[in-house]
């Protein structure tokens, strides 16, 4: 199973759009996958970037800040 991430700043509305696009994503296509949001600032940093949000899937970073991307580029991230 993978695990992805949508790692986020509190009141961010793109990170919120990012976490229902990747999470309908992976219901919709069957992908074996947790999606897992994260509010932590410190997972930020850790990527080396100072934007959000972020998607991380088995801990390589795919996207990080806006624009987002399509969902079709979401679906290839994950590996769907």
């Amino acid at each position: 199973m993978k695990k992805v991430q949508v790692i986020s700043a509190s009141n961010c509305k793109n990170c919120e759009i990012l976490y229902d696009v990747v999470s309908k994503i992976v219901k919709a296509k069957g992908i074996d996958a947790e999606v897992e949001k994260v509010l932590d600032v410190k997972e930020v940093v850790k990527f080396g970037v100072m934007t959000t949000p972020l998607l991380v899937v088995d801990g390589e970073l795919k996207h990080a800040g806006t624009p987002l991307p399509s969902p079709q580029e979401i679906e290839e991230m994950i590996g769907g």
